[in-house]
């Protein structure tokens, strides 16, 4: 039982933690949006890329966690 327990406890910070990822990935929209105000379209689409890959990446590996 404790070794069920551990694994839950693990399972459920790995869940946190990537919770916290795809929230922390608005801030890279936010960013973005204000590049593209500042006329900055490198930067902006840099930041947007990196939104897109954040969200999708934690995405996968929530769903994949949630799975096991």
């Amino acid at each position: 039982m404790t070794e069920a327990m551990a694994h839950q406890a693990r399972n459920d910070v790995h869940h946190e933690a990537l919770y916290a990822l795809l929230a922390g990935a608005e801030g890279f929209a936010n960013a973005a949006t204000s590049a593209r105000l500042a006329q900055d379209d490198e930067l902006a689409d840099f930041l947007s890329r990196v939104h897109v890959e954040v969200v999708e990446e934690a995405k996968r590996l929530l769903a994949r966690r949630v799975a096991e």
